[in-house]
């Protein structure tokens, strides 16, 4: 189990900020900076930029401060002494600045902790030990998607968000253009974006939103398929029927049958 200790969200601090912990703190610390920081590690001082973050494993030096008039970030104390194999599946490069692709995530994870250090819940230390997971798991992921696709920039973030919306409620986007202007981009350059952060295209992902709909709509309601195709966004149900086969192997109805 992860062992919580303390969390801070927007701590801010002037530009002469530093800490200099030669021992560490003993624990695992985590920190998101909100703000540019320089950074001492093995490899000599290095600049830390906003969102990113760093996982000090216990007893490594601590030593960071302030890269300008003003310092911010969050941070969260735990013990992983017990989680060290979960610590190396998650892919996070321990005592290293991580530039992240998408901190929002891990920000409202960040959030719940708080919250729940707050409660009263018997459970209480189970939650917190599966949030803490839960967020050591998005910063891997976050990081990952920095370097497998750092042409998304600032548009990862709302680009996630969108595929999120088309898989919650396929029937909503008729086509790439309306995804394309849902994040106000040129229909060219966001399926290129789309592509390099997500490894498909917006369209084979739309139409395998649109299937993973119909199928549960045939599993779990009594819809008719004139219904459904309406659900997933398709007039024409003849349409939404030959897609589906195309997709499945199997008519609507043969499926709703097995």
């Amino acid at each position: 189990m992860m062992v919580f200790h303390a969390i801070g969200m927007n701590y801010r601090h002037d530009g002469e900020f530093s800490i200099d912990r030669p021992a560490g703190s003993g624990d695992e610390l985590l920190l998101v900076f909100k703000t540019e920081a320089r950074v001492s590690l093995q490899g000599g001082e290095v600049t830390a930029p906003p969102d990113s973050a760093l996982l000090y494993m216990e007893g490594y030096p601590q030593r960071y401060r302030a890269n300008g008039k003003e310092y911010i970030n969050h941070f969260i104390h735990m013990d992983c002494r017990e989680e060290k194999g979960f610590l190396a599946g998650t892919g996070i490069p321990a005592n290293e600045v991580l530039p992240l692709q998408d901190v929002s995530e891990a920000e409202e994870l960040m959030r719940l902790i708080s919250r729940e250090e707050m409660s009263d819940s018997p459970y209480k230390e189970q939650y917190i030990d599966m949030l803490i997971k839960l967020l050591l798991l998005k910063i891997g992921d976050s990081f990952r998607m920095g370097k497998n696709a750092p042409a998304a920039g600032i548009h990862s973030s709302v680009l996630g968000a969108l595929r999120a919306e088309v898989y919650s409620n396929a029937g909503r986007f008729g086509s790439v253009s309306e995804l394309a202007k849902e994040v106000s981009l040129s229909p060219s350059r966001f399926q290129k974006l789309y592509r390099e952060q997500f490894g498909v295209s917006c369209y084979e992902d739309l139409l395998s939103a649109k299937i993973k709909a119909a199928q549960y709509y045939l599993k779990n309601s009594s819809l008719t398929i004139k219904e459904i195709a309406a659900v997933c966004g398709y007039e024409n149900d003849v349409c939404f029927m030959r897609l589906f086969k195309k997709r499945t192997g199997m008519t609507p109805g043969e499926y709703r049958g097995r």
